[in-house]
């Protein structure tokens, strides 16, 4: 399974707890990035984490940006 599978069933699960948790979609989405974006940061660094969140920002197309990520 590709990386992007297992994110997307990561994603997937969590939403789905979320709801039936009581949060919607939306809210337990935008958790999801802050945590992700947290965890990053932490991982790879401010200006790692800064570079990809503007990156992907400019790039918002309705896809990943595969490209990038597999340039990291």
């Amino acid at each position: 399974m590709s990386k992007y599978g297992i994110a997307k069933e990561a994603l997937e699960h969590a939403v789905s707890q979320g709801e039936g948790a009581g949060w919607d979609k939306n809210e337990m989405l935008l958790t999801i990035i802050v945590s992700a974006v947290n965890e990053y940061r932490g991982s790879a660094g401010k200006a790692a984490a800064r570079e990809a969140l503007v990156y992907e920002l400019g790039e918002l197309s309705g896809s990943i940006d595969t490209q990038l990520i597999r340039s990291r």
